[in-house]
C-alpha cells in the first residue's frame, strides 16, 4: 500500500507539477472525495470512474479523456487555480457574489452557491453545465465573456478591518477554542480587490488568563490564522504595531476605549488582549483592525478601467 501511495504522489508531481491542496490527499479516491466536497458539500458514493465522470459532466457538460490522475488534477485546477487559462471557478463565483451581494460565501458548496445566485438573478436555478451557467452570469453583470483580474502582491502590514463573530472572554474561553470573524471592508491594492468584504476566517485561542485576586489582569491571546483572498489564496493575519496604532487612534477619536481593552502588538504579544484587573470581555459584533502578517501574492478582481 505504501508503494502505491508513493507512486501516486510521484506520478502527479511528474505529470502536473506541484500538487494542489486537494491532491495532498494520498490516493485518487481521497482526492475525488475532496473535490466532491467542494462541488456538492459531501463525498459521493459509487465507483471512482463514475464519480469522476459525473463531476466532469456537471462542470463541462461532457466527460474528458486521459489518465485518471490527470483528469482529477485538471478538475481541481479548474476549480481552484487561476492561470493562463483564466480565472478559477472559485474566483469567478466569489466575484459574482461580491458584485450581487457585496459579500462571499466560499464556505458553501459550489452547486448551492450557484443555485442561490441564479435564484436571486433569474428567479430560479438554470440548466446546463456549471461552466456555461457561471459564464452567463459574468456576461450579465460585466457585459464581457471573462473577468478582468490581476496578479498583485498584498503587502505586509496591510490593514484588514474585521468583525468578531465569536465572543472573546477570558473568564470563559479555553485554549484551542475557535474564534470566528468576518472581513468588514474590501481590501484593495491599486483598485484591485484582493480580500472581499464578507470573507470569513477562524482564529484560535492560544493563551487564557482569567482575572484574579490582587488585581491580576485578564488576558486572551489569539492566533488569527488566515483568511482567503478572493482567489482562495490564504492570507495570514495578526495584530502587530500598525493594527495596534490604528485601533488606538480609533478609540481616541471615539472618546472611549473598547471596554477598557488594550490590543497588544509587540513581538510575543501579537493578537493578545488584556484588561487591568478585570476579565477581557469583547462581545461578538465588535469591529477592529488586524494586519497582513507577510506579503502574499494572489489574483484579485481588477476594477480599473
Amino acid at each position: 500500500m505504501g508503494k502505491k501511495v508513493l507512486a501516486w504522489g510521484v506520478l502527479v508531481s511528474l505529470m502536473v507539477g506541484l500538487a494542489s491542496p486537494v491532491l495532498a490527499a494520498s490516493t485518487p479516491i481521497e482526492s475525488v472525495a475532496a473535490i466532491e466536497q467542494l462541488l456538492y458539500g459531501q463525498a459521493q458514493g459509487g465507483p471512482l470512474v463514475a464519480r469522476l465522470d459525473k463531476m466532469e459532466k456537471d462542470l463541462f457538460g461532457e466527460t474528458k479523456s486521459g489518465a485518471l490522475i490527470v483528469r482529477i488534477e485538471n478538475l481541481n485546477r479548474y476549480i481552484q487555480s487561476s492561470d493562463i487559462a483564466g480565472p478559477s471557478l472559485s474566483l469567478r463565483l466569489n466575484a459574482i457574489e461580491w458584485m450581487v451581494y457585496e459579500t462571499v460565501s466560499s464556505d458553501q458548496p459550489i452547486n448551492r452557491r450557484i443555485e442561490a445566485l441564479e435564484m436571486g438573478l433569474y428567479g430560479g436555478p438554470q440548466e446546463g453545465p456549471i461552466l456555461d451557467r457561471v459564464n452567463e452570469m459574468i456576461r450579465l453583470l460585466w457585459a464581457r465573456d471573462t473577468l478582468k483580474v490581476a496578479s498583485m502582491e498584498l503587502p505586509k502590514e496591510t490593514l484588514v478591518k474585521i468583525r468578531l463573530l465569536t465572543e472573546v472572554n477570558s473568564a470563559k474561553n479555553e485554549v484551542g477554542q475557535r474564534i470566528r470573524y468576518r472581513v468588514v471592508d474590501d481590501v484593495k491594492v491599486s483598485d484591485v480587490i484582493m480580500i472581499p468584504a464578507g470573507a470569513e476566517g477562524v482564529g484560535e485561542v492560544t493563551e487564557v488568563v482569567s482575572a484574579g485576586r490582587m488585581g491580576r489582569d485578564g488576558r486572551v491571546v489569539i492566533d488569527f490564522g488566515t483568511v482567503s483572498a478572493i482567489d482562495g489564496t490564504p492570507v495570514k493575519l495578526e495584530v502587530s504595531e500598525r493594527a495596534t496604532e490604528k485601533n488606538l487612534s480609533l478609540e481616541m477619536a471615539a472618546g472611549a476605549s473598547m471596554a477598557g481593552i488594550v490590543l497588544l502588538g509587540p513581538v510575543g504579544l501579537a493578537g493578545g488582549y488584556f484588561v487591568k484587573g478585570k476579565d477581557v470581555e469583547i462581545p461578538a459584533g465588535t469591529e477592529f483592525f488586524v494586519e497582513v502578517a507577510r506579503a502574499t501574492r494572489a489574483t484579485g478582481l481588477d476594477l480599473r478601467p
